[in-house]
Formats: structure tokens, sequence, C-alpha cells
């Protein structure tokens, strides 16, 4: 009976024209701590796959709308369970495509139970009816493939890097979903939305947050990073610098 109230569910929230809009749910990090590697513990990918017509940019602002009404809930949900976590985001005309991903390192049981919380949430369905979510996608990890801090960073690196990596990425992720959220409560979606209104929200706080990054980011970010370091001398290589 549960699965069929689901079932049902799923498909009134896919032909619906507008979607219900939750109250902001306001992502709240706890400090990090090096006690977050256990053995149970490994890194998994929960992958949203996006429509990305050919001929078109890719439009980055629907990651704001899938992080801020889809998964900021779920780490809120799952913040006991979740030590460590980032975003990536990324497109290029390959298997791949457009993607936003969350990358995140925990026990199987509690990883299953959040691929499951982001896969039944009434809004991804309905952003998959919209052909704005074109697949979702989990990978499902052992302890002998990624149960290690290490193991999802550049093997490039030395090893003290690759092992802190994950929490400077963490706080980076942090910090981008925490501006996505003040910015988008400048303006706050109605209690039910449309999916034109859905888009056209995030587009703008996008076009905000892409505005901020650029004015500010150098001394915001990069300066004080480089401070973090006693303002040493750091190699750049045009390699890394991508437009996407």
């Amino acid at each position: 009976m549960q699965l069929l109230v689901l079932v049902l569910a799923g498909m009134l929230s896919a032909c619906s024209t507008t979607i219900p809009i939750d109250p902001p749910s306001q992502y709240a990090p706890t400090a990090a701590s090096l006690d977050e590697e256990q053995p149970e513990r490994f890194w998994w990918q929960f992958r949203f796959k996006l429509k990305w017509p050919n001929g078109e940019a890719p439009r980055f602002s629907d990651h704001l709308l899938i992080a801020d009404q889809i998964i900021a809930p779920v780490l809120n949900q799952y913040e006991e369970e979740l030590g460590l976590w980032r975003f990536h985001r990324r497109a290029g005309r390959d298997d791949a495509g457009h993607q936003l991903s969350l990358i995140f390192y925990t026990d199987e049981e509690a990883a299953n139970a959040i691929s499951a919380s982001m896969n039944e949430k009434a809004l991804t369905q309905w952003l998959e009816s919209k052909e704005l979510i074109e697949a979702t996608r989990f990978s499902r990890r052992t302890q002998t493939e990624l149960a290690h801090l290490e193991d999802t960073s550049d093997s490039a690196w030395p090893l003290e890097i690759q092992r802190s990596w994950p929490y400077f990425i963490m706080g980076v992720s942090q910090t981008w979903l925490l501006m996505v959220q003040e910015l988008s409560a400048r303006d706050p979606l109605p209690a039910e939305a449309d999916y034109n209104a859905l888009i056209s929200h995030y587009e703008a706080v996008d076009g905000e947050l892409t505005n901020q990054w650029r004015d500010f980011g150098q001394h915001a970010y990069l300066h004080h990073l480089s401070a973090v370091f006693g303002y040493q001398p750091l190699k750049l290589r045009s390699t890394e610098l991508r437009s996407f």
C-alpha cells in the first residue's frame, strides 16, 4: 500500500503544471573532523544529468535550483551521517554531458537512504517530467574502491594535499550553497510556482551570484586563501583555466 501511495503521488506531481515550494531549508554546516575516516565509510556520487540541447550553452542556473530545493534538505536530514561532501559541476559534449553531482563520504546504509530521498522527492520527479533532469544516477562504491579520504583527490598531488583537500572543497561547496540561499531569500519563491517561475528565479540568483564572484572573488576568496598560505608564490598553468 505504501508503495502504491508513493507511485500515485509521483504520477500526480509529474502531471501538475505547478509544484508546491517547501519553506527554505537553510543549510547549517558543522565543523569538520579528521575522525570522519572510518572503516565502514566510502565515497559515493549522486548525479543529476541535465538536458543540454545541441547548439545551446549549458544552463548552469539549473544547478542552483537542484542544490537549493533538492540537495539542501537532504544535507540537513542526514547531517550526522555526512561528514564530508561536495558539489561537482561539469558540462562537456561527451557521454557524461551536463551534470550536477553530490559527492559524499558515508556508510552504505546512509548512502542508499540519501539516494532514495533525492529520487523520491516530488520536485525531482516533476523536473524529470519537464525534461530539465534527463536522468539521475547513483554510483555505489565498496570499501576496496573508495574508502580513504584521499581516494577522490588528484593522485598527482602530495598525499597531504590529497587527504586534506576534501575539507577545503566542502568548505567551498558550503559557501556556494549558502550564497545561493542568501540570494534566493531576497525575493522568495511563492508557496507554489510553475516551471517558468522556478527557472526565472534561479537564473536571476545565478546572475547575481556570478556578479559577486566577478567583483569580489579576488579579495574575498583568492586573496584570503593566499594569506592563509603566507602569501607565497604559486605556479599557474593555463590548462587549469577552463570556461566550463
